[in-house]
């Protein structure tokens, strides 16, 4: 009978499984004798789980144990170890060795968590990467059925954000995680194609950040369109004379440290450009020339003119629903 063993990361509990000896071959004696070993998950994320037997190791030799048993299993490996004092967690995070320690610290930077355990609180709000999996779904292609590792070859995103994204959608109440297997979660949505959009109104953040006027960018570099001249492609609205193109947040401090854009202000220029807070949603792979259709609607959702309201309902209404 396989023996378990219960922890709690991020003031949830995470069951784990003891590992056999005939499921750690490869493992050097040393070792064997050194740990119980288990597999775990969380956030969607496969964990092998070492527990010392006996004196903890110091946290180089812990670094050397966790790189090689990596690189046999390919699985991050997580030391479950006692209480320890300050100073020895910060020698541990040096040498870049994850932990949870008698459910008070944890240490697992991809899973974004370095810190003190709190009460978890349920996401109440979008995130950029959940919003973008939720679109990417509407219009790209449908999600339900796959899991976060599925996915991270088809969107511009890590595994672990992937799965933090996934979570929040779920907290949100517009999907759910189903295990297949022991070690493989899949999301499903409640709802499809209009009916899921609909849903999701109320949760919807707005992608642009800020929007800055320019005179000219000092770059070759190719930009998405976006605002009215990516809606004029859609609809049968006319286009703004002046250029409109959407770069990330972070390439807009960039460039503004670099001087690429010239004599930027709040006001008026030759290009607006929209600092987003994520990518266009498109296939990976593909290069876009405008923005996609529904961040397009959001992000002009609060435009008071009456013409781009009526186009922005005929841009929706005109979607070909993938989800």
């Amino acid at each position: 009978m396989v023996k378990t063993k219960d922890v709690f990361i991020l003031g949830r509990p995470i069951q784990l499984q003891e590992r056999s000896k005939a499921q750690m071959k490869g493992v050097t004696i040393g070792d064997s004798l050194s740990y119980k070993f288990y597999d775990g998950e969380f956030h969607g994320m496969p964990l092998l789980f070492a527990e010392p037997k006996g004196k903890v190791a110091a946290p180089r030799i812990l670094s050397v144990t966790a790189s090689n048993l990596t690189s046999l299993f390919q699985l991050p490996v997580v030391f479950l170890l006692p209480a320890c004092p300050a100073y020895e967690r910060q020698r541990l995070i040096d040498k870049d060795v994850y932990f949870v320690i008698s459910d008070k610290y944890v240490h697992l930077p991809m899973l974004l968590a370095n810190e003190r355990i709190r009460k978890t609180k349920q996401a109440k709000n979008m995130t950029p990467v959940a919003q973008y999996l939720l679109l990417y779904h509407l219009q790209i292609e449908s999600i339900d059925g796959l899991a976060a590792r599925d996915i991270e070859d088809r969107i511009p995103y890590s595994y672990a954000s992937i799965t933090l994204g996934i979570t929040c959608l779920e907290d949100l109440g517009l999907c759910r995680k189903e295990s297949e297997g022991s070690k493989r979660k899949v999301i499903y949505f409640h709802k499809k194609g209009r009916d899921l959009w609909d849903q999701a109104q109320p949760l919807l953040i707005n992608p642009v950040e800020e929007r800055i006027y320019c005179d000219e960018l000092l770059t070759e570099d190719h930009f998405v369109i976006c605002g009215i001249n990516a809606l004029a492609h859609y609809t049968m609205l006319n286009p703004d004379p002046e250029r409109i193109i959407m770069m990330t947040a972070k390439q807009v401090r960039d460039f503004m440290v670099s001087g690429v854009i010239v004599r930027p202000n709040q006001y008026d220029g030759n290009i607006l450009i929209e600092a987003w807070k994520y990518p266009p949603v498109i296939n990976n792979g593909e290069k876009a020339e405008w923005v996609d259709r529904l961040s397009l609607a959001i992000s002009l959702r609060e435009d008071a003119d009456p013409r781009v309201e009526g186009e922005v309902e005929r841009l929706i209404n005109e979607t070909a629903w993938k989800g």
